[in-house]
């Protein structure tokens, strides 16, 4: 039978003068070894295959003996367990479970988000995990969370946006960045469970109430998307700006689309379907596309700039998606000051623009989430919906009263109210 222990090497100091605790494998008169991820600041701290004298010595212990408990139990499973100390080492790898981590999964999700070509929210989330790291260290692993842990890291995103900012916006500012962050880390949470890298009895989250986040109005007035349409640019800058003008308009046209969604989609015939990048994960089937009729407005600004392959291209090239992005946030932001708009253009705007006209006409909240992509909100706790047939003519009916209505001058009076609320 072979000897599986925990054990400190005297004789292997690292390179900072520390000592790496290892898990010893005996077997056939020969020894081998698998490093675990905890250490000793010197050999003292370590008797009688424990640590001791360590700020952190009962959690090290602790998770040590968890450790040494589950290589065990793999070793007693094993087919053939007289073999030799390499063999049985390779086995216990090959069987234990990956690396909890926290820092070691995140970076995997983030890997993949990259893949999945959402660089956007995989920037964001390595933000996220900086702050994690920031605050537990690397040794944070995802059994290690509970509750607490969630209301450690809320405090301490709620002192970072309070240091940064000063005055009456402070507070909304450091509650929506924490709302962001912890959003962040329920989604990491929730795609380690389903990745079967870690179970919990009761997930962290479940009574977890998410910081109140700040919802910015940045959606522009039927007026000011009226100088947007009409405004000539000249100069230097004049082709990047109406590039990200003609991008704004576009996605207006095409009920809010993101951009990375708009320069990677196929626009040739007169449908435009896509599966959105950024809610892809979280549905599944037929629920996953997005389709819609490419309205006369979008496809006049497509013709221009509409390339062999069927999709756009704007005359720019940069070597990653981000590059493109801010390029077009840059030059609508000056595109918003130079016109005088009272609150700063985005390309998000667009989106914000077409819901908010299609909420003054009145039109029935599921369409409109379908017509941009996004996920029903509570679908499950909306009965209604079990007798609803989601279908492309009613987003197409949506879109076109939507751009109609955008071209109709502006008035101080509220839009009428559609038909069917009309009291009879």
């Amino acid at each position: 039978m072979a000897t599986i222990a925990l054990c400190v090497r005297e004789t292997q100091k690292n390179t900072d003068g520390s000592y790496t605790i290892k898990v010893a494998i005996g077997s056939q008169s020969r020894t081998t070894y698998i490093a675990t991820r905890y250490k000793i600041d010197n050999i003292k701290q370590w008797k009688d295959g424990k640590v001791v004298k360590h700020p952190d010595a009962d959690y090290i212990n602790r998770q040590l003996r968890k450790l040494l408990h589950e290589y065990e139990t793999i070793y007693e499973a094993m087919p053939n367990p007289n073999v030799s100390a390499a063999d049985i080492r390779q086995y216990l790898l090959s069987q234990h479970n990956k690396s909890d981590l926290l820092k070691d999964y995140a970076e995997k999700y983030i890997e993949r988000l990259k893949k999945e070509n959402r660089t956007s929210y995989a920037k964001n989330m390595e933000y996220t995990l900086k702050y994690l790291l920031e605050k537990f260290g690397e040794n944070l692993t995802l059994q290690s969370i509970t509750p607490s842990t969630l209301n450690i890291f809320e405090d301490y995103l709620m002192g970072l946006g309070g240091a940064k900012k000063k005055g009456d916006n402070a507070q909304s500012a450091s509650s929506t960045t924490a709302n962001i962050r912890m959003s962040h880390l329920k989604a990491l949470l929730n795609a380690a469970v389903n990745d079967g890298i870690v179970e919990y009895k009761i997930f962290p989250f479940r009574n977890y109430k998410m910081p109140a986040k700040n919802v910015r109005d940045i959606s522009i007035s039927k007026s000011e998307l009226s100088m947007l349409r009409e405004a000539e640019f000249t100069g230097v800058s004049a082709k990047r700006l109406t590039v990200a003008r003609d991008l704004f308009l576009l996605s207006f046209y095409c009920a809010g689309i993101n951009l990375t969604d708009l320069m990677s989609a196929t626009l040739t015939g007169d449908v435009l379907t896509f599966i959105r990048k950024k809610t892809a994960g979280k549905k599944t089937g037929a629920d996953k596309e997005v389709s819609i009729t490419i309205q006369p407005e979008a496809r006049e600004i497509i013709d221009r700039y509409i390339n062999e392959r069927g999709e756009l291209d704007m005359g720019y090239h940069y070597s990653e998606y981000e590059q493109f992005r801010s390029f077009v946030t840059k030059s609508l932001n000056r595109i918003g000051k130079e016109l005088g708009f009272e609150k700063r253009l985005t390309y998000y705007s667009a989106r914000k623009t077409f819901v908010q006209f299609g909420s003054e006409l009145g039109i029935p909240l599921y369409i409109l989430e379908y017509s941009i992509g996004q996920t029903i909100k509570e679908a499950n706790n909306r009965p209604v919906f079990d007798y609803i047939r989601k279908m492309r003519h009613q987003a197409d009916l949506a879109i076109r009263t939507i751009i109609d209505y955008s071209f109709e001058p502006e008035t101080e009076d509220a839009a009428p109210l559609p038909e069917w609320a009309r009291r009879k």
